[in-house]
């Protein structure tokens, strides 16, 4: 009989927990949902995500870049050593000999398969002599095709088709962010290396835009190459600053590979880099102050230059405040104290973007300025002549 009653006892407090359970399902239906897990879909809708292979590096990229860089030994001939030149910079004394010679190392890049050779201007310094060492051991003899100091770059020239090359671009499209690496022979003897970096830096200076990058570059990487993450050549490694002892490297630089082509075709159908000449001299800039020391400015001079900057954009155009006399910008009317503001269209804000707007431009070309003179816009043409 007990039995019976403990029996009834579980059926009813059952029913209950069940009927309570129901009403949970019924109004609270999302915590006790039992639908099979939802498959991830990738961006495209519709279709599953698939399992990707882990990135495993840039090995195989590399493998393909790296034997297009060369390494460079550039000797000089031999000079006597009562010769000023042995008293600097002195490399090498050949025994057996009464005198000096200066070996440089340096690396370069091989940019088609006719076996030209990029690398730096500086690498072939007083070189008489120029072995490439390639990345199996073949050394080969290279001849100078062409040098431009102003970009510090040369063009050199092998025997050999190479099966390896990192070709030039007439565009650049590397950006600041971007992952680069640089290739070459940091030391004389030394095995090629490879560096990895950022592009933390872009910009003009002189006669060629410029990539900054963290990539570590030592004195042998002179000529070397800088790609990106996908195999291409985006700069020529040109030079880095250090401290005042040599041992800490605060910068790298390498020039951008679309001015290189530009240097490359000058050298090959003029043997040299011909660039246009303003004719402007003197320190050309916005910074009122220097303007009137340098100008010596009477105050009325000072007052009539200050009205002027006043009324263009903050920072917008750069002062002229000397002229080479009987120059290109001398025969098209220029004067001192005029500001220019604009060359063929390109806003000018600094002294580098007016080099940047006339640095490939080749001597006789017409170039249109716009500048103020006395607060009058005015503009005018001026034939560039042949810089020295």
């Amino acid at each position: 009989m007990r039995f019976i009653i403990l029996i009834g006892y579980i059926v009813k407090y059952l029913l209950v927990g069940l009927g309570i359970a129901a009403l949970f399902i019924v109004f609270m239906p999302g915590r006790f949902s039992i639908s099979p897990p939802v498959q991830q879909t990738s961006s495209v809708e519709g279709q599953p995500t698939q399992n990707t292979t882990p990135f495993m590096g840039y090995a195989e990229m590399l493998d393909k870049a790296r034997p297009a860089v060369v390494s460079i030994q550039a000797r000089s001939k031999l000079f006597p050593l009562t010769d000023p030149e042995c008293q600097n910079s002195l490399r090498a004394v050949p025994t057996g000999t009464n005198a000096c010679a200066f070996l440089n190392n340096g690396s370069g890049v091989f940019i088609d398969q006719q076996g030209h050779i990029v690398t730096n201007a500086h690498v072939l310094d007083k070189a008489e002599s120029i072995i490439v060492e390639m990345m199996n051991g073949h050394k080969l003899a290279a001849e100078m095709i062409g040098l431009d100091k102003d970009s510090d770059l040369a063009l050199l020239k092998v025997d050999y088709q190479p099966q390896h090359i990192l070709p030039l671009s007439s565009e650049d499209h590397s950006r600041v962010g971007d992952i680069v690496f640089a290739i070459g022979t940091p030391y004389m003897a030394f095995e090629q290396t490879v560096t990895q970096g950022i592009i933390s830096a872009k910009f003009f200076s002189r006669v060629s835009h410029y990539i900054q990058t963290d990539a570590a570059l030592r004195s042998g990487n002179s000529g070397g190459a800088l790609v990106n993450s996908q195999g291409e050549l985006v700069g020529i490694t040109a030079l880095s600053s250090r401290d005042e002892s040599g041992e800490k490297t605060y910068q790298n630089f390498a020039i951008v590979a679309a001015d290189v082509q530009h240097v490359v075709n000058e050298l090959l159908e003029n043997g040299e880099v011909q660039r246009g000449w303003l004719g402007l001299n003197g320190d050309m800039t916005i910074n009122f102050r220097s303007i009137v020391q340098e100008m010596s400015l009477s105050p009325q001079q000072q007052q009539q230059l200050a009205s002027q900057i006043e009324q263009l954009p903050f920072g917008q155009g750069i002062v002229i405040t000397a002229i080479n006399g009987n120059g290109p910008a001398d025969k098209a009317g220029l004067q001192p104290l005029d500001i220019i503001t604009r060359v063929n269209s390109q806003s000018i804000n600094t002294t580098a973007d007016l080099m940047a707007a006339i640095w490939n431009a080749p001597p006789t070309t017409k170039v249109d300025i716009e500048y103020y003179r006395d607060g009058q816009k005015e503009q005018t043409e001026v034939v560039l002549g042949y810089r020295n």
